[in-house]
């Protein structure tokens, strides 16, 4: 069989992550990189064995060897590059968010229908193990029906200079706290974005959000958008969502990657769940338990690594561009998940409530 052969732009922290998943699958291989940063796109060809590497996207995709790319790059070059690579007869696996707009994000799925290429958009908390493991419970009726579902997210401290805003030096790093280039707040589409893809994932829709952001100045001209909280209802049940984004950097983390920890919280008329994400390895906590009639189960090892659902969602992607199965993150229900995160900053601008169109 024929190994897909991706090419990654892109070449930052995050990347070596995603690069992790091609490696391991005899399936791909990484054949090459482009970043703008001349040598960093040479380091990250001679550490993946790819044969090229360019400072040029467009060049790339000239690559006729190119089956897929992987697009690991700031918020506003998304759309334009998605849409470039399915233009050049590319797969694509984008970070999140698909686009910054509901008028790109529709260019977008309409030249993937048009071309005919998958599109997967990268969201690995989806293929983290004890969120399945938390899913079948609740699809198995072992909380009975679902009352409400909590999401707390901290940023703290890492081992590394990941996500270590206070001392970021080099200026291009700092393009996620201009509105113009993330699409909005520093947290959106990193933590607001992720909370309600997994509040999705376990319950369903969202018809109406509401938002109470403050701000925390992390440097000279740099703010945070924590402390921040926001509810929401489901679609058409009774049962309601909230989230809490923190930000504790005298918290340390000992972990490589980001700093961040979820703890998910799902209740339901017999019993509740409780799910704990975190990059930290030594977190000593089960990453799923079920409370049920004063007993309580753990389910899961106790340590769940990290990169596994990295690992995972380069699977499926693979998996998808070989014809073996579905994206579980397709442009149409991104673009589902980038309607709830614009009235997520709607509702933060306005400082009230907004509704949802469904149907």
């Amino acid at each position: 069989m024929a190994r897909l052969k991706v090419g990654i732009v892109g070449a930052g922290s995050i990347s070596e992550l995603h690069a992790r998943g091609y490696q391991e699958d005899p399936r791909a291989e990484i054949v090459a990189v482009c970043d703008r940063d001349e040598d960093r796109a040479i380091q990250r060809s001679l550490d993946w064995g790819a044969r090229a590497y360019y400072t040029n996207f467009s060049e790339m995709l000239e690559n006729k060897e190119i089956d897929a790319v992987e697009i690991l790059t700031p918020h506003y070059l998304h759309a334009s590059q998605v849409i470039d690579a399915l233009q050049a007869g590319k797969h694509v696996s984008v970070e999140r968010p698909l686009a910054l707009s509901i008028e790109e994000a529709n260019q977008v799925v309409q030249t993937a229908r048009q071309v005919g290429k998958i599109v997967q958009v990268y969201e690995p908390c989806l293929f983290y193990k004890p969120l399945l493991d938390a899913r079948n419970l609740i699809d198995a009726g072992e909380i009975g029906k679902p009352t409400g579902i909590r999401v707390a997210m901290t940023v703290a401290r890492g081992q590394s200079d990941v996500w270590d805003f206070a001392s970021i030096e080099d200026e291009a790093s700092l393009w996620r706290f201009d509105p113009q280039l993330s699409g909005g707040s520093p947290m959106l589409y990193d933590v607001g974005y992720q909370t309600f893809c997994i509040a999705l994932f376990l319950i369903g829709n969202v018809e109406k959000i509401e938002v109470w952001r403050s701000e925390t100045a992390i440097r000279e001209g740099l703010k945070l958008d924590a402390p921040t909280v926001a509810m929401w209802k489901h679609f058409q049940q009774d049962c309601y969502g909230t989230m809490t984004l923190n930000y504790a950097p005298e918290r340390k983390l000992r972990t490589p990657y980001h700093p961040l920890e979820a703890t998910i919280t799902v209740e339901g008329t017999r019993g509740t769940i409780d799910i704990i994400r975190s990059s930290d390895p030594t977190q000593l906590e089960a990453p799923v338990e079920l409370r049920r009639d004063s007993r309580k189960v753990a389910y899961g090892q106790r340590n769940t690594a990290y990169e596994d659902s990295f690992v995972r969602a380069t699977r499926n992607f693979i998996g998808a561009c070989l014809g073996e199965e579905d994206p579980l993150l397709g442009a149409n229900e991104a673009r589902q998940l980038l309607l709830l995160t614009l009235a997520y900053q709607e509702s933060s601008r306005r400082g009230r409530a907004v509704n949802l169109q469904h149907g």
